[in-house]
C-alpha cells in the first residue's frame, strides 16, 4: 500500500474508514472471517469507493455484507452497485423504506439517485448480532435522526459506529422526515449507558472522547429546542 491515499484512513490492522465523495457518508470497511462494509455512500461516489477498496486491496466483489446504519441516499447509493453480490443489511424500519422506494425521507431523487430497485437481504432488529470473528457487531437502535437508525457497537473493541446518530464535539444530528426528537434524546441516553472508547460518526471527526460528545450532544439538545423542557427535567432527575 502507498504511504498516503486521501479518501482511505487506515484506523487499525483490519479496520478502514473511506471517504467517497462530498456529499458521502463516510464508509467503514472491516476486514474479517467475512468482509463487512458499513453505509455505501451515494451512487454517483461510488467509482470513489472501488478506488478506496482496490487501495487497500479489496474488491467490490469481496464484500460479503453491506450493512446501512439508516435509509438516507447519502448511506445506501453504492448498495445498487454492491448488492449484486453482497448481502445487504438494515434496521426494519429503515429496510422498508429502501425497498419500497420511500424518497420522502431517503431523498435520492433530489440528488440524482434512483428511487427504487435497492434490496434489502437481512432486515435488522434491536439487538440483533453479526459475528464475523475478530469482530462482533451489536445492533442498537437509535431512532431520532430517523426512525430506522441504528448503531453498530463492537463491545469488546468498545468501538461505536454511529451512522448519523451521533458525531464528536456534541453536534447535533438533524431531525428529518421520519425523525423524532424525543426519540434522538432517548436513543443519546441509551448510548450513554454503553462503555465506549472510539467513536466512528457517518461524517465529521472520529472521536476518542465519547462520554463528554454524548454529554454535549444531550445537552445541546436540551438547550437547542424550546420542547425539550419536559427532558431537561427527566435528564436533571426532577
Amino acid at each position: 500500500m502507498q504511504a498516503d491515499f486521501p479518501i482511505v484512513k487506515k484506523i487499525m490492522k483490519d479496520l478502514y474508514q473511506i471517504k467517497p465523495g462530498k456529499l458521502s457518508s463516510h464508509v467503514y470497511l472491516i476486514l474479517g472471517d467475512i468482509n463487512i462494509l458499513i453505509d455505501s455512500g451515494t451512487a454517483g461516489d461510488f467509482p470513489k469507493l472501488k478506488e478506496g477498496l482496490n487501495y487497500v486491496g479489496v474488491k467490490p466483489e469481496d464484500i460479503n455484507i453491506v450493512i446501512n446504519t439508516h435509509e438516507h441516499f447519502d448511506h445506501i447509493g453504492g448498495n445498487i452497485y454492491l448488492q449484486k453480490h453482497s448481502l445487504t443489511g438494515a434496521y426494519k424500519y429503515a429496510a422498508v423504506k429502501i425497498v419500497y422506494g420511500d424518497d420522502e425521507v431517503t431523498h435520492c431523487r433530489a440528488h440524482g439517485q434512483e428511487v427504487i430497485g435497492y434490496k434489502v437481504h437481512l432486515w435488522m432488529n434491536h439487538e440483533d448480532v453479526i459475528d464475523a470473528g475478530r469482530w462482533f457487531l451489536k445492533v442498537i437502535h437509535t431512532p431520532g435522526h430517523t426512525s430506522g437508525s441504528m448503531c453498530l457497537y463492537e463491545p469488546r473493541k468498545r468501538i461505536l459506529f454511529s451512522g448519523d446518530t451521533l458525531f464528536a464535539n456534541g453536534v447535533i444530528s438533524n431531525i428529518y422526515d421520519s425523525g423524532s426528537l424525543g426519540e434522538y434524546f432517548n436513543s443519546l441516553r441509551r448510548l450513554n449507558t454503553l462503555k465506549i472508547k472510539l467513536l466512528l460518526p457517518g461524517h465529521g471527526w472520529i472521536s476518542e472522547n465519547v462520554e463528554e460528545d454524548i454529554e454535549k450532544t444531550i445537552k445541546g439538545v436540551i438547550n437547542r429546542f424550546p420542547e425539550a423542557e419536559k427532558l431537561k427535567r427527566l435528564f436533571s432527575g426532577e
